[in-house]
């Protein structure tokens, strides 16, 4: 499948970071947006800055844990679009602490935006999707969500958990056309890990080692634009000048 102008993406944290680039990306290859982003200022400001209006990109401020909210904004969406080709789950939230630092209201809300916001945004995307036939889902995950993180313990099982409904999202859709995937990232350089200050500290030399935004878009423009015949069932992308 190729990208082009008539496609529509939905994609969520798209007021900073990989959500931005993305954004930005697809919209440069004329893919209309609906993005959405729990904080209202930031991503109203991403579309100043990007010059992005409707009728082409729709905004819209919710909690991506809000099922009522989700299947209001989705609706909305919809309505407006008549399509939706691209679901990419970007929206996140990292806290430091193991287990005895993490606080249930730490554990809560990684777990329900983590996890449970990526399931509720395909549970109301894919009826459409099923519709056409086609389809795709990105899922932003970590290599966090395949080995230990004794200190992001929250924001390592919530991974564990997107890893796990990544794989059963693949085989329950795949008599429908669409298509799932994982992105699985190293070290990216953004300001996500605002949460670790005062914990976990970066210089510019190592920062410049990072993963960018611009090479995490790469990799999920590659899947979109991927052939229908096979299925990268997850990519994992290397921080590999780190040390």
């Amino acid at each position: 499948m190729s990208i082009s102008a008539d496609q529509v993406a939905f994609i969520t944290g798209a007021d900073r970071g990989i959500g931005r680039a993305l954004a930005q990306r697809l919209r440069a290859r004329g893919v209309k947006l609906a993005l959405f982003s729990n904080n209202g200022e930031n991503l109203r400001k991403t579309a100043r800055e990007e010059r992005w209006s409707e009728p082409e990109v729709l905004l819209d401020v919710f909690d991506v844990a809000d099922s009522h909210a989700v299947r209001c904004t989705v609706d909305r969406s919809l309505a407006h679009f008549g399509r939706v080709d691209h679901l990419l789950n970007v929206a996140g939230i990292l806290y430091f602490g193991g287990v005895l630092q993490c606080t249930e209201e730490q554990w809560d809300r990684t777990l329900n935006t983590n996890a449970k916001g990526y399931f509720l945004m395909a549970r109301e995307v894919l009826p459409k999707m099923q519709e056409a036939g086609a389809g795709s889902i990105v899922n932003v995950s970590s290599i966090w969500g395949k080995r230990g993180a004794p200190a992001t313990l929250a924001y390592g099982v919530s991974k564990f958990a997107v890893e796990g409904l990544t794989k059963s999202l693949q085989e329950e859709v795949r008599p429908w056309g669409v298509k799932v995937t994982s992105i699985v990232l190293d070290k990216v350089d953004t300001d996500f890990r605002e949460n670790l200050a005062g914990h976990i500290d970066y210089t510019a030399e190592q920062r410049a080692r990072m993963i960018q935004p611009a090479d995490v878009v790469d990799a999920i423009v590659w899947f979109l634009e991927s052939a229908t015949t096979m299925l990268p069932t997850s990519i994992e992308l290397d921080a590999w000048l780190w040390k």
